[in-house]
């Protein structure tokens, strides 16, 4: 196989916050740089003054020549647009994408310091601001600077520009390449048409809501700015509110984070106009509207948002993640609203919210702003415009978006990682219709209690229990799960602790004795930390192949990293693990490996303060990628656990998506709409999102059934592990009914 190398260097008066898609349709290419082959010179392209060279145009017409990037998606759409190069996509190979699936950095400057480049090698990072002076319109003059304007420094950028791929060829050459072969290249490159074709965006419903948080704030800032005689005229400011808050009323607050603030509305003898402030504050925190003006800014033509979704962008795991409008991190609206129209007259009653009182209620209510002043059914401007958020998304004219999610997919695949009989065959029961709720029969078996006793509130505790502890959390994990699936903790000691052993609660007191000690409780009332320990005690007790999965996994990893190169390799929880100097590596069932760089033991000594007995632990060290950065980090065996779940769930979603692209390829309905899009649109997938696989296709074309078909087949290495989505249709991202 024959590689080349390419890099860019490109000037727009779209700025590149504005995303690939709108930067590229704009953008005019300066330099194109190209190696044809590792040992080959690096050589240089000026399109803008000299024809192409020959030996570039042969690469460009020799389909046996694989042309890698550092990121594909923007240099094949400067190939493509402006250049019109003609290449095909299939041809083009991303180190970034690469990196990613290895858990290493995307940036080239750290990915060379981490692959060992000799500084010569490396970027020349000074040289990296001729950028702003060639790239870019200058502030002054609105113009841009040409290179016979300033010679030398042009001269400068092209050596720049020369040395970022002879950088780019030795970064591809170290590069592990066994996360980025055969079906996980499948699904990176459906990533890039998925991304290429993007997903519809409701302009219209995104600039009336913009609207709509305007007229809250007006609204808001005036209410607040009366209430205290002017001293604090936004909600925003949030120094003189807390100095008014002090003045006022000696009120010792630290911070007006969202947390805090939720904790002082807790109290009820809160002073009514402390109250209003704290309310007004919290709800004016909320920050959807920047969501809706980052969609505005990117949305490209045919009123689709292009490149949102980064390819294995979470990390080792492989999981993708959200970039610009990021329909990976939206924020998290409430789960119920309030209605005033019980039975009783008066009577106010708690509706779990759905898409279509979303659509047929909010966003008309968004539109002619009866929502600002509504707040009994639509708990406030900005609480009404973050329900909004997920259907501004839309299907294309004509079409709807078909949608699967899978159902307690980590659960799952914790329970078949280890062994946990019980709850595999409870899962398939429930999946065939049969036998109990998982998370009431998972409450019965904390306490032996029958399932047909388990009430709603007892359920609750058991699937939030199930999310905090299956990876080894405790009381920490517990209060985090519960916040985030707004749960109330209160009534769990009342529940928990009558049903308690003698043995539970002598634990769980010294537990709590140690944590309020080290200042480590959270906060709680000792009776709720007790309860909360024997939530974790039950859990593990009734989950026992669990608990054994996160100490086996312990015991293999520090094993692997003690003796790396041994002969052989540990295989635990169904995955392989072994260790070079270079990395402790745990291969997955389907084949693809999760690498923790340059792994080291490191040991510290713990003092319980409650008895002084002195113990030590071992644990591994490992480097990591946070962002662009490189960081040494300290592991436990609860992290691996989560690592090995979530990036076997990401196998389970890579290879269903793979299967479903093939199948609607054979639904001549879908196959004939996608023929009217170009060539690297050609896929029904629209997104994904977390464990959520998205199509927009035409209405009725592809359905429901036949995707949801696909996608719980399972695999040749997934045998036993039961699958099981719960899908829908709308034209928004919204589940109806």
């Amino acid at each position: 196989m024959k590689f080349a190398f390419a890099d860019t260097e490109t000037r727009s008066r779209t700025r590149i916050s504005a995303g690939t898609d709108l930067y590229t349709r704009d953008a005019q290419c300066m330099i194109v740089t190209y190696k044809l082959g590792y040992d080959q010179p690096t050589r240089i392209w000026q399109p803008w003054k000299d024809p192409m060279p020959g030996d570039l145009e042969d690469m460009i017409r020799d389909d046996s020549c694989l042309i890698i990037t550092h990121k594909v998606e923007f240099d094949f759409n400067i190939f493509e647009r402006a250049l019109q190069l003609g290449i095909r996509r299939s041809r083009m190979r991303c180190s970034l994408a690469c990196a990613y699936a290895h858990g290493l950095p995307g940036s080239v400057e750290t990915l060379g310091t981490v692959l060992g480049l000799p500084l010569d090698q490396q970027k020349l990072i000074e040289d990296k601001a001729l950028i702003h002076t060639f790239c870019e319109p200058q502030k002054a003059t609105d113009r841009f600077v040409e290179p016979w304007e300033a010679p030398q420094e042009w001269e400068r950028f092209c050596n720049y520009a020369i040395r970022d791929t002879d950088a780019l060829a030795e970064i591809w050459r170290r590069l592990p390449k066994h996360n980025y072969q055969g079906l996980n290249l499948e699904w990176w490159y459906l990533n890039q048409l998925e991304n290429e074709r993007g997903f519809g965006f409701d302009q219209p419903l995104a600039a009336a809501t913009r609207e709509f948080l305007k007229l809250a704030k007006a609204q808001t800032d005036t209410a607040i700015s009366d209430a205290t005689g002017g001293a604090v005229k936004a909600a925003t400011q949030r120094n003189r509110l807390l100095a008014y808050l002090q003045n006022k009323y000696g009120m010792e607050i630290s911070n007006l984070r969202a947390a805090e603030v939720r904790d002082w509305l807790e109290a009820d003898d809160l002073h009514p106009e402390i109250r209003f402030l704290l309310e007004t504050r919290l709800e004016a925190s909320k920050s959807s509207g920047s969501k809706y003006t980052r969609g505005l800014n990117t949305v490209g033509p045919g009123s689709r948002i292009r490149w949102a979704i980064q390819w294995s962008g979470a990390g080792r795991t492989g999981r993708n993640s959200g970039r610009n409008f990021q329909p990976h991190n939206m924020p998290r609206p409430m789960v119920n609203v309030r209605q005033t129209s019980g039975p009783k007259k008066g009577q106010v009653l708690l509706v779990p919210v759905k898409a279509a009182w979303i659509d047929d209620v909010i966003l008309p209510g968004i539109r002619n702003h009866d929502a600002l002043s509504c707040d009994i059914v639509y708990g406030g401007p900005h609480e009404a415009a973050a329900l909004a958020l997920r259907h501004v998304i839309t299907a294309a004219p004509g079409n709807e978006l078909v949608v699967v999610d899978w159902k307690n997919i980590e659960s799952r695949v914790l329970a078949w990682i280890a062994g946990e009989e019980w709850k595999l065959r409870a899962y398939e029961a429930n999946d065939r219709g049969e036998g109990a709720d998982l998370y009431k029969l998972l409450f019965s078996n904390f306490f032996g209690i029958p399932v047909e006793a388990v009430n709603d509130t007892e359920r609750q505790s058991g699937k939030v229990a199930e999310l905090a502890f299956g990876f080894g959390g405790g009381v920490g994990a517990m209060v985090t799960m519960a916040a985030t699936y707004q749960m109330d903790l209160e009534p769990i000691a009342a529940i928990v602790l009558p049903r308690a052993t003698d043995t539970q609660l002598k634990k769980a007191e010294k537990a709590w004795k140690r944590a309020f000690l080290e200042a480590d409780d959270y906060g709680l009332e000792p009776d709720l930390y007790i309860a909360l320990d024997v939530l974790k005690q039950s859990y593990r007790e009734s989950n026992s192949a669990i608990d054994q999965l996160k100490k086996d996994l312990g015991s293999a990893v520090l094993a692997a990293v003690r003796n790396p190169g041994a002969a052989g390799s540990s295989t635990v929880g169904r995955c392989k693990i072994w260790s070079t100097q270079a990395a402790l590596i745990i291969e997955l069932p389907s084949g693809r490996r999760l690498t923790y760089w340059t792994p080291s033991i490191a040991t510290e000594v713990d003092v319980n303060p409650v008895d002084g007995h002195v113990s030590e632990r071992s644990y591994v060290v490992y480097w990591t990628a946070r962002g662009k950065f490189w960081h040494c980090e300290k592991s436990w065996p609860g992290l691996f656990v989560e690592n090995i779940v979530q990036a076997i769930a990401n196998d389970v979603m890579r290879w269903s998506a793979v299967a479903v692209h093939k199948d609607t390829l054979r639904v001549p309905a879908v196959r004939e709409y996608l023929l009217t899009l170009t060539e690297w649109e050609r896929t029904a997938l629209a997104m994904d999102v977390h464990d959520e696989l998205a199509l927009d296709v035409p209405v009725g074309s592809y359905p429901l059934e036949r995707l949801e078909a696909q996608c719980v087949k399972g695999f040749w290495w997934s045998k036993g592990l039961p699958l099981a989505v719960d899908g829908w249709k709308n034209f928004r991202y919204g589940k109806r009914g």
